[in-house]
């Protein structure tokens, strides 16, 4: 699909302020506040009468008509029931059935002097029927599927009425009976699946054939057309996140900020609002989110992908949950989509038409240059990376948010590159624990351990942590070396002159990291002089195990790879690919699928090799056997001697 954003034009006004008009695409479809609880329970009343006035009917026509009978032992089996369904007898019960239908017609006109009292307050099923643009059968359909779990007496009528002990509660053929002959065939289009019933996942068709097959509902509808609490029916992939910051607030762009508002403030008629916002884990996209929907008075509702078993429907899933969180009146937001696997086409077109044909606002989170799975028309926000000022400025909120006693943060700025989403959990946690630090030393201590147990998350399932380090005392190298190391450590050191004071960071957008090849003959020091350039520049060193990295799954590779890296970058923890040689290998001609995919995992490395700005070490003791590409790429390359006798 395309990846073309929304165009929405920046206002030279959004640095003085934000606009403050409401954002009425994020509104749901009936914006109109609820009927009080006493008219609703009122209007489900009186339904559930006319509902059970309509089976009456249909099971007193049944009896007029001779369908539903007793078996009379004088008569051949089922006689009258066959010429009931052939409809050759009527008028068995006429008194009966005119007292049932004026009964009918009695509480149909009560129901309809009901609902014009209320006006514009709706109930639940209203709000429904408007969310999803039901028609009006559409909606006696949808209730009368409900109706039984509304009230068990109404399940016993449905089963007289359909007189078979095998058939469903309920199916379209038993709906042609309640609401009458001349409504079949437009119940069988309300039931079709490019209808708003099914289309929405409003009402299920079971296995079978139509119309002899079950329907039913969500639990979840039945609880809110109820007017119950949908909390009692939890759902295990949507989570609720309530709003932390309000706008003005953010630790955003301006102009960013304010685009969004006014692009969610600007009503188009016919159009759904879909959100795309990327960046860097801790960049501030959820709090974004939930900041905007907070300006419309709702939640935002979290949709993890990733929990989703890989064999179960995944479009399915996404569109039952999708629903639920409509109906909880969540902004859904949707995580996790880039980890789709790209050899698997056919779940990205069923995903697409989810997405699609979802009927409400929609926010998807993406990484930093995700592709994108919507068709156009999307507003695209972008996150941008934070420089070491403007991490400062975050900590320094932040820090005083939570009365951390810390005057100058701008060490923890220089040392994690982390977005303000981590670094507010960084604080709300350290600011929790019972114990708290009486000096700066104190607080530095139980910054950096928080901030290392984020990192742990997102490193510790593909590397381990180097705990024991070597100094420059301990190694013997030739000085020639020696210089060589020392000139990576400098440049490591002076990054932040050369980029943010020298003005090199508008410039240079690739190669701003600090890649090393140390090559050389097993037990020459490649990995012990790691170390050393850990220990020397005050960063954790963590050792890549490849056999964590590599998957079976397509695409499962570059996502762990992708993830170590922006880890890595976070953190600003040193990478050691110990025995680089099985990652980083030459690519090969392909002649099986293996080989394809193989070489893509290693074209993956060589772009995020290109962007990556942290401080990686790989060692080898085969330097022919690495890819020329990623030769090319390196900052240093260091060959190790085998000690001499005067080494």
């Amino acid at each position: 699909m395309a990846d073309r954003p929304a165009v929405i034009p920046d206002d030279p006004r959004a640095d003085d302020r934000l606009p403050d008009e409401p954002l009425v695409r994020l509104d749901p479809s009936s914006r109109l506040p609820l009927a009080p609880d006493g008219e609703i329970a009122e209007a489900i009343e009186l339904r559930l009468q006319v509902v059970a006035a309509r089976v009456h009917v249909a099971i007193v026509e049944a009896w007029d008509r001779g369908r539903i009978t007793g078996q009379d032992p004088r008569r051949p089996p089922f006689a009258d029931e066959v010429i009931g369904l052939l409809g050759i007898m009527r008028g068995q019960v006429a008194d009966e059935l005119d007292e049932a239908t004026s009964r009918l017609r009695a509480l149909e006109d009560v129901l309809s002097a009901a609902d014009a009292a209320r006006g514009d307050r709706p109930t639940p099923l209203d709000m429904i029927a408007a969310d999803f643009e039901l028609s009006p059968v559409a909606r006696v359909i949808l209730f009368l599927i409900v109706a039984p779990r509304l009230r068990a007496e109404l399940a016993r009528l449905y089963a007289i009425l359909g007189n078979d002990p095998g058939r469903p509660l309920i199916d379209e053929h038993l709906l042609g009976w309640i609401l009458g002959e001349s409504f079949r065939a437009q119940i069988a289009r309300e039931l079709d699946a490019d209808h708003p019933l099914r289309r929405y996942g409003l009402v299920t068709v079971g296995p079978g054939t139509r119309p002899f097959v079950r329907l039913s509902v969500d639990p979840l509808i039945v609880r809110f057309i109820a007017n119950r609490e949908t909390a009692g029916e939890p759902d295990p992939r949507l989570v609720v996140r309530e709003v932390e910051r309000d706008v003005e607030e953010l630790q955003l762009p301006r102009e960013l900020v304010a685009r969004a508002l006014r692009f969610l403030a600007s009503p188009r008629a016919d159009e759904q609002v879909r959100i795309v916002v990327r960046g860097r884990t801790g960049s501030g996209r959820h709090t974004l989110l939930t900041s905007l929907a907070a300006r419309a008075g709702r939640s935002l509702g979290i949709i993890d992908v990733t929990r989703i078993p890989r064999d179960a429907d995944l479009a399915q899933h996404v569109d039952n949950t999708l629903r639920r969180a409509l109906l909880r009146g969540l902004v859904p937001c949707l995580d996790g989509l880039e980890t789709i696997a790209t050899d698997k086409p056919e779940i990205r077109i069923q995903l697409g038409l989810v997405l699609r044909s979802h009927p409400g606002p929609l926010a998807i989170r993406l990484p930093t240059e995700a592709q994108i799975p919507l068709d156009p028309g999307y507003l695209l926000l972008d996150l941008p990376q934070r420089n070491e000022a403007e991490r400062a400025a975050s900590w320094t909120i932040a820090l005083e948010r939570y009365q951390i006693d810390l005057p100058d943060p701008s060490d923890l700025a220089a040392r994690y590159r982390v977005g303000p989403g981590i670094i507010e959990r960084v604080c709300a946690d350290v600011s929790q624990r019972p114990d708290r630090p009486s000096d700066a030393i104190g607080w530095v201590r139980e910054l950096d351990d928080t901030v290392r147990q984020h990192l742990e998350n997102r490193l510790g399932a593909i590397a381990n942590r180097v705990t024991r380090l070597a100094s420059w005392a301990d190694i013997v190298l030739p000085d020639d070396l020696t210089d060589t190391l020392l000139e990576l450590t400098a440049r490591v050191r002076h990054r932040k002159l050369v980029y943010e004071q020298w003005g090199f960071d508008k410039t240079l957008t690739t190669a701003r990291g600090i890649t090393a090849l140390f090559q050389g003959s097993p037990g020459t020091g490649k990995t012990m002089v790691a170390g050393v350039i850990a220990r020397d520049l005050g960063l954790e060193l963590y050792r890549v195990d490849v056999s964590r990295i590599t998957s079976k799954w397509i695409g499962e590779t570059e996502k762990n790879l992708s993830s170590l890296f922006d880890a890595a970058e976070d953190g600003q923890v040193m990478l050691l690919f110990d025995e680089a040689d099985s990652l980083f290998a030459k690519r090969t001609d392909v002649k099986t699928s293996v080989d394809r995919y193989a070489n893509m995992e290693v074209n993956y490395l060589l772009q995020r090799l290109d962007t990556f700005e942290g401080i990686a070490i790989l060692t080898t003791n085969f330097g022919n056997a690495i890819d020329p590409a990623f030769k090319r790429r390196l900052t240093y390359r260091v060959t190790f001697p085998f000690p001499d006798e005067e080494m």
